[in-house]
């Protein structure tokens, strides 16, 4: 490995991690257009190791320079380790100091959503999801319960960003994901295919998601919106059934990862009865 010591927070080897606490810049530096838009990072001795054991390419790794513990064997020998001073640590973190290493990864080539559908049976299709907290759990819960392949919205956030990553546990690497330009038209695409589009909403009038029932065959595609204004009346309007998830005392929706996995779960149990 090429391992420099970083002092200076003004240093050049560092610069693409500066000021990485503001998530807003750091979201529209890898935006497509942005400075950033060919890395993704990945935070966490595990999440790091899963990124890499999926095949992507570390290119950098920033570690605080009070670390003892070893880094991962598996770190490539062509990866450039910068080991920071406290200083340097506070401009990336806006902390005294980091517990976990933080790698740059070369971001892969973006999955075309028409060719991945093709062999999905179970997709899960995001509408203006635009917290990355939530996707990275989304990701994690979609892995855990059988999702072949996430869809992002043009609205929703990326689900390769810093945040979305480590919440996923590094799961964002192992369900595949592409985006939807155009979700009106990815939803005819999807329709025309085979799948039928489920869409979750808190209306009373939908069915209670409890009785949903599939073959084994059937291909799914379920539709999650944000917390507040759930899914579209343009969206539901597209869905071929509209379930729900029954709500008791006040509370009227539930944070959109667990409703995703909630339904996902039915999903699996329905296509086994």
């Amino acid at each position: 490995m090429n391992q420099h010591r970083v002092k200076d927070p003004d240093d050049s080897l560092i610069q693409d991690f500066i000021g990485l606490h503001d998530h807003q810049v750091r979201q529209d530096r890898e935006r497509p257009g942005g400075d950033m838009e060919m890395t993704f990072l990945a935070e966490g001795d595990q999440v790091i190791e899963r990124a890499l054991a999926a095949g992507h390419v570390l290119s950098t790794l920033v570690i605080d320079s009070s670390r003892k513990k070893p880094l991962p064997a598996c770190i490539p020998d062509t990866t450039t380790v910068l080991v920071c001073e406290k200083p340097v640590i506070f401009a990336i973190s806006g902390r005294a100091s980091i517990r976990d290493p933080i790698g740059s990864f070369i971001r892969p080539k973006a999955l075309s959503f028409t060719d991945e559908m093709k062999s999905a049976k179970t997709v899960v299709i995001t509408e203006n999801v635009t917290n990355p907290t939530n996707m990275g759990a989304l990701f994690r819960n979609a892995s855990a319960l059988d999702a072949d392949l996430v869809c992002a919205d043009s609205a929703s956030c990326d689900p390769l960003y810093r945040r979305s990553v480590r919440v996923s546990m590094g799961q964002v690497f192992a369900v595949k994901h592409a985006r939807i330009s155009n979700l009106q038209e990815g939803l005819t695409m999807l329709k025309s295919s085979g799948f039928t589009c489920v869409g979750l909403t808190p209306d009373p009038q939908a069915e209670d998601i409890s009785g949903l029932a599939l073959s084994e065959e059937t291909r799914v595609a379920l539709l999650v919106g944000a917390e507040g204004e759930g899914l579209t009346s343009l969206t539901l309007d597209k869905c071929d059934l509209r379930f729900r998830i029954p709500m008791s005392r006040n509370v009227d929706s539930l944070n959109v990862a667990t409703a995703a996995a909630i339904a996902l779960h039915a999903v699996r149990e329905a296509r086994r009865r």
